[in-house]
């Protein structure tokens, strides 16, 4: 299977007949039913020969049934066409009856080794998919295979925003892993795309970025707040495996949008500052129209992502945000993660970091909330502007589609196609970001814009006119 097919492997002729097995076994699997779990795993490896996933969850229906033979050899067959979340399957309650077996221990031996081989194949794997036109690159500390499509100074911005993200991670969230551990992290690659083939990676709209943890890959349309994002749900995936926990979406959601926008306050901390989010949950506080954080922590991931799914992320982002102002973001996640069994919604890890019922922590959150500012938005946009239209696309900045107000003045000055990089220093990776800027300025003020031209980068004044 292509690392690039992003789970689409399945051929439209037979997609509607592997979806149907899939939903057996999956079925299967819930009533303890692990014979027709197999017998429709077994169809499904003969239509889908290339599903890692699908020879691994057949080795767990096989060895579920003490046919300890043909389990290994079912997960010797995944390793080969790509499974290796080695992490999850030392935990998996269903490879049990395999643990004492000499084959399930050479796997484990040959752990770091198998990552290693695997990583070089999605790597050259990623050359064959993308050819020529992209830049690739490693990152050993990280373990991050890179495929760009964009200038070298941006991929390097790019890079940036990654150690970035992994610096406030490891000193705000979840501590890194020892480097040195045998128990190494899988290799993820991360695709910066050309908007041509973001739209083939990712068909669905609206969405800047996303992270296909079975396959490992990271594809986003910016390497600003969606870079960010689905690079922290890399880490939050990598300690959850480690963990062998899976955390409801409003944590992994929270924690990914909680990224989004960060700023390095007067002290050189790093935190996250209010946003287009915010607004959301500001506005639904000021409307009385917050879920209740009770129901809101024991959402299933389908109510999650199809029931006002903009309205829950906000309110986990400012949950979150909310600890963090608190000084109490890793200790919640320290205790989240060891009351985890007892209590996955998370209020017993509330009430234990904060030393209160959840009622009152609740009740001082929304009164925080009530003082969050609003900022500027593509919903409520700054009153000023460079006089020119913008939009998306190009990863790195943001494209100039018109010049709408000339400056009187001679000098350098905006063009269709340039690129803005950063207006006074602050990159501008989407239009939300833009708008944040401007929210901050005057009709008048006179701004440095770092700008791509082609293949040059440009830096001039521009003024700001009102809207």
């Amino acid at each position: 299977m292509s690392l690039f097919m992003l789970g689409a492997a399945v051929a439209e002729a037979s997609g509607a007949d592997a979806r149907t097995l899939q939903r057996r076994a999956n079925e299967a699997f819930r009533t303890k039913e692990y014979a027709e779990a197999r017998d429709a795993l077994q169809r499904l490896v003969r239509l889908r020969p290339e599903d890692a996933l699908a020879h691994y969850n057949l080795a767990c229906a096989l060895a579920r049934l003490g046919e300890t033979e043909a389990a290994l050899d079912a997960l010797e067959d995944a390793i080969g066409v790509g499974f290796i979340n080695f992490h999850h399957m030392a935990h998996d309650k269903d490879l049990a009856p395999l643990r004492g077996e000499p084959r399930f221990q050479a796997v484990l031996l040959g752990w770091g080794e198998l990552l290693d081989m695997r990583g070089e194949a999605d790597l050259e794997s990623a050359r064959e998919a993308l050819g020529p036109r992209y830049h690739y690159e490693r990152d050993e500390m990280l373990r991050l295979n890179f495929a760009s499509s964009l200038p070298a100074e941006s991929f390097e911005a790019a890079r940036a925003e990654i150690d970035r993200v992994a610096a406030y991670a490891d000193a705000r969230l979840f501590p890194q892993p020892d480097p040195d551990d045998p128990r190494a992290d899988a290799w993820v690659t991360v695709i910066l795309p050309t908007p041509e083939d973001f739209v083939r990676f990712v068909p669905a709209e609206g969405v800047g970025g996303i992270y296909d943890r079975d396959r490992r890959i990271l594809v986003t349309s910016d390497i600003g707040p969606s870079l960010r994002h689905e690079f922290l749900h890399v880490l939050h995936h990598r300690r959850m495996m480690r963990l062998g926990q899976t955390h409801p979406l409003w944590v992994q959601e929270g924690l990914g949008t909680l990224v989004e926008d960060l700023e390095e306050g007067p002290d050189g901390v790093e935190r996250a500052v209010p946003s287009w989010r915010t607004n959301i949950a500001r506005r639904l506080r000021d409307a009385g129209r917050l879920t209740p954080w009770r129901t809101l922590f024991a959402l299933d991931d389908e109510r999650f992502m199809r029931t006002r799914a903009n309205a829950q992320y906000a309110q986990a982002r400012a949950v979150f945000m909310d600890l963090e102002r608190r000084g109490a973001l890793a200790e919640w996640l320290r205790n989240y993660e060891q009351t985890f069994d007892e209590d996955p919604t998370g209020v017993l890890a509330f009430e234990r970091t904060l030393g209160a019922p959840l009622a009152q922590i609740e009740r001082e959150h929304r009164d925080w909330l009530s003082g969050v500012p609003l900022v500027a938005d593509v919903m409520r946009r700054a009153p000023v502007w460079l006089g020119v239209a913008l939009s998306g696309g190009a990863g790195d900045g943001l494209v100039v589609e018109d010049v709408v107000t000339r400056p009187r003045e001679a000098g350098e000055r905006l063009r269709p196609r340039d690129v803005i990089l950063s207006i006074d220093g602050r990159p501008v990776r989407t239009t939300q970001e833009v708008e944040r800027v401007m929210g901050d300025l005057e009709p008048g003020d006179r701004v440095l814009l770092d700008v791509r031209r082609g293949t040059r980068r440009l830096s001039f004044e521009a003024l700001v006119f009102r809207r």
